[in-house]
């Protein structure tokens, strides 16, 4: 499990202050240090090639974390799809469930697949902000499916309905088969060097920087760090789609316990019509 993961756990504006302040103040003490203890007067001649090396140290450096952030955010957005997805074909089972010819066959079915919805909600998107499984949905999930395929058609119409419903439940299956891969869809370790290593290289050459003001040079060097601190906390805020403030939800899979409830006040007649 990534250290982003356990950073992720922190409330996101106490992470945000801490990630720029930590930037901030490594950039300007090191500059601080560098100012006080190195010659700067033998660098004023090497400047121009100094500031040319910054340029280039800095934008190939901006680049690197450009590349990142779209990385992490096309991760995101198709989590987000696949979701958004499975959530559809999820609501489409429901329908197909709740309004299956054969009353008997059809209740037992639903009571099976709400025991799965509940469990997804309950229990799998949950231990997925833990970056663990859930035993109990998958279990859950095979008893829906061996009661589609025990199904006893008596009609061709039926016959239909059962194909239909084979056909959202495979979708649904595969959907969410994605969802949990995409789990695991993080910055790999080792990448997390360069990352570290490219903000390192880009802060001391720019201490190497012949400001003549040791304020402003610190300044200077502080904001560098705040920068790279925010586009930091971005890539690590966008790194896993089920933790943290911006996890993905079963808003889809909530919405068909509303429709069921919706439903059960309908034909208790507690809806009253609108006047």
């Amino acid at each position: 499990m990534a250290i982003t993961y356990y950073m992720l756990q922190i409330p996101p504006y106490l992470f945000f202050i801490l990630i720029i302040t930590f930037g901030g103040a490594f950039a300007g003490f090191v500059t601080f240090l560098f100012r006080k203890y190195i010659r700067v007067k033998i660098l004023r001649s090497h400047n121009e090639v100094t500031g040319f090396l910054f340029l280039s140290i800095s934008s190939f450096y901006s680049l690197l974390l450009s590349f990142v952030v779209f990385v992490v955010w096309d991760q995101l957005n198709s989590t987000r799809s696949t979701v958004s997805k499975e959530g559809s074909y999820a609501m489409s089972l429901y329908r197909d469930i709740k309004f299956y010819p054969d009353t008997v066959e059809s209740k037992q079915l639903m009571f099976v697949y709400l025991d799965f919805v509940f469990n997804v909600i309950d229990e799998e998107f949950p231990n997925m902000e833990h970056m663990q499984l859930s035993r109990k949905t998958t279990e859950s999930f095979d008893r829906v499916f061996y009661k589609i395929e025990h199904l006893n058609p008596k009609t061709p119409f039926q016959t239909q309905l059962t194909a239909e419903m084979f056909n959202h439940l495979n979708e649904l299956a595969t959907y969410r088969g994605l969802r949990i891969t995409s789990m695991e869809t993080e910055i790999p370790a080792p990448m997390w060097f360069p990352i570290m290593l490219g903000a390192i290289i880009t802060i001391f050459c720019a201490m190497l920087l012949d400001i003549e003001h040791t304020i402003m040079h610190v300044s200077l060097n502080s904001f560098l760090g705040v920068i790279i601190g925010i586009l930091l906390f971005i890539i690590i805020m966008l790194d896993h789609p089920f933790t943290g403030s911006l996890e993905i939800h079963p808003k889809s899979y909530k919405q068909i316990f509303t429709m069921e409830q919706w439903d059960k006040e309908l034909s208790t007649g507690k809806i009253l019509n609108p006047k």
